[in-house]
């Protein structure tokens, strides 16, 4: 049976913006709705970010749904077929044509991954991608963020196999917006606050407080996306205390406000 291999730079949607890098090439792609994309895979590995829209993906193992939000690593022998929803679906593509699975990420070369929701290293590509940035400065955020990424994946397989690490990731992701403190979450654990503490950091590479705050900013992202709120409300609503906490941190992680991403996503 002959493979439908797509070509470097080629997907199966219009292709409504590319840019070509030494080692990546990026793309902003679009599908109609209600369409069959028939099982292909891609000349090289990319990362695929869904910004609007919904689609089903189906593989010879396996049947998931994809939702904005979402990013996956699909490489290159990745045999695939989608079925668009009832709405045109929107993608940022990053598409790797370099080598950058040496050492430590090897192993993951051949690995299909979803990353967390709203990732942040992610939406900081697409970001700078959107903003225009220079070629070098772009290569550079791509580079470090790809590198965070990946590293951050397999620290993540690992906690999969601590119940306890699992289980408050879960409770964080479901409810970033609910106050949290080292004691209360500790006890409820069973655990003595300074061995969560130190724990929680070797096993995920987050903070305890890092991890709250990537998921609050998580949340605050699907309201902008799929609500009409005041950032205000946004704000409270994502477990921030006001406002301007939320603006702090919003700018710390994408480096702009919420109302600049606003802007940016609007064109």
């Amino acid at each position: 049976m002959i493979k439908h291999i797509l070509k470097a730079g080629t997907f199966t949607g219009e292709t409504l913006s590319s840019q070509v890098l030494d080692g990546y090439i990026l793309s902003i792609t679009e599908h109609d709705q209600n369409l069959d994309v028939p099982k292909h895979e891609h000349e090289h590995s990319y990362i695929s970010l869904l910004l609007h829209g919904f689609y089903n993906e189906e593989t010879s193992v396996t049947d998931h749904s994809i939702i904005p939000g979402m990013s996956l690593f699909r490489p290159s022998d990745y045999e695939h077929k989608n079925e668009i929803g009832p709405s045109q679906s929107l993608c940022f593509n990053l598409e790797i044509k370099k080598n950058i699975f040496e050492g430590e990420l090897k192993s993951v070369n051949d690995t299909y991954i979803k990353f967390e929701h709203n990732s942040l290293e992610v939406i900081r590509m697409f970001l700078a991608y959107k903003r225009s940035f220079s070629k070098e400065l772009l290569n550079l955020i791509i580079e470090e963020n790809t590198y965070l990424l990946f590293s951050r994946g397999k620290i993540s397989d690992r906690t999969e196999r601590t119940q306890w690490v699992k289980k408050i990731k879960k409770q964080v992701q479901l409810n970033p917006e609910l106050k949290y403190t080292i004691d209360q979450v500790a006890n409820a654990l069973h655990l003595h606050p300074i061995y969560f503490v130190r724990k929680f950091k070797e096993l995920t590479g987050y903070t305890f407080g890092e991890f709250l705050i990537r998921n609050r900013l998580g949340k605050a992202i699907d309201l902008i996306h799929h609500s009409n709120k005041k950032l205000t409300t946004v704000a409270l609503e994502s477990g921030f205390y006001d406002q301007s906490h939320f603006i702090r941190h919003f700018k710390e992680a994408f480096s702009i406000t919420p109302s600049d991403y606003i802007e940016i996503i609007k064109s």
